[in-house]
C-alpha cells in the first residue's frame, strides 16, 4: 500500500504543482502496470472533468456538483469551490477502502452518500481492520478530514507522513 500510495501522491503533486485538480479520483481511475522491473507501476487516468487553475480560482460555479458521489469530498457534495484538497480526501477515501474492503459511506440514494460525506464521521478503521496500524488509521483519517484545512495540504506533505511510517517513525 505504502509502495502504490507515494507514486499516487507524486503523480497528483505534479498535477496540483502544475495546477491541475483531478476531481474524480476512484480506484476505476487508478491503474497499476508492470513497468520495467517495478510490477506496480502506478498510472492516474480520467482527467475528464480536471480544471485547471490557480490556488484561488473558482473550480466550479455555485450549486454545480463534479465527481462520483463514494469518493467526493464535503467541499464536492455542498457544490462549492474545490482545490487541490479534495484530491487529498479522495485519496483518503480510496485508501479506507482499501484497507477495510468497504467505502466510508454509503447509501440507498446519492443524496444519503452525500450528506453522509457532510456531516457523518466514518466507522474507525481500525475496527473494520484490527492489523492496520494506528499511524495509518491516523493519516488516512487525516486526509478525510470534513474541513478542507484540517487536511493535509499538499501532497507532499502527505507523502511525507508516509514515508515515515515506512521507515518506522511513527
Amino acid at each position: 500500500m505504502i509502495h502504490i500510495g507515494l507514486q499516487l501522491f507524486d503523480a497528483l503533486s505534479a498535477a496540483h504543482n502544475a495546477g491541475i485538480v483531478h476531481r474524480d479520483l476512484k480506484p476505476d481511475n487508478i491503474f497499476l502496470i508492470t513497468r520495467g522491473k517495478n510490477t506496480d507501476f502506478v498510472k492516474v487516468l480520467d482527467f475528464g472533468i480536471a480544471k485547471a487553475g490557480g490556488g484561488s480560482s473558482k473550480l466550479t460555479r455555485a450549486g454545480q456538483v463534479f465527481g462520483t458521489p463514494h469518493y467526493m469530498s464535503p467541499e464536492q457534495c455542498s457544490g462549492t469551490d474545490v482545490d487541490h484538497r479534495t484530491d487529498i480526501y479522495a485519496l483518503g477515501v480510496i485508501f479506507y477502502e482499501m484497507l477495510a474492503g468497504q467505502v466510508p459511506f454509503d447509501a440507498d440514494n446519492l443524496m444519503g452518500i452525500l450528506s453522509k460525506h457532510l456531516y457523518e464521521q466514518p466507522r474507525p478503521l481500525r475496527e473494520l481492520a484490527p492489523d492496520v496500524p494506528e499511524s495509518i488509521e491516523h493519516i488516512v483519517g487525516r486526509a478525510m478530514a470534513k474541513n478542507a484545512d484540517e487536511r493535509y495540504q499538499t501532497m507532499d506533505e502527505l507523502a511525507d507522513d508516509l514515508r515515515r511510517v515506512q521507515q518506522g517513525l511513527a
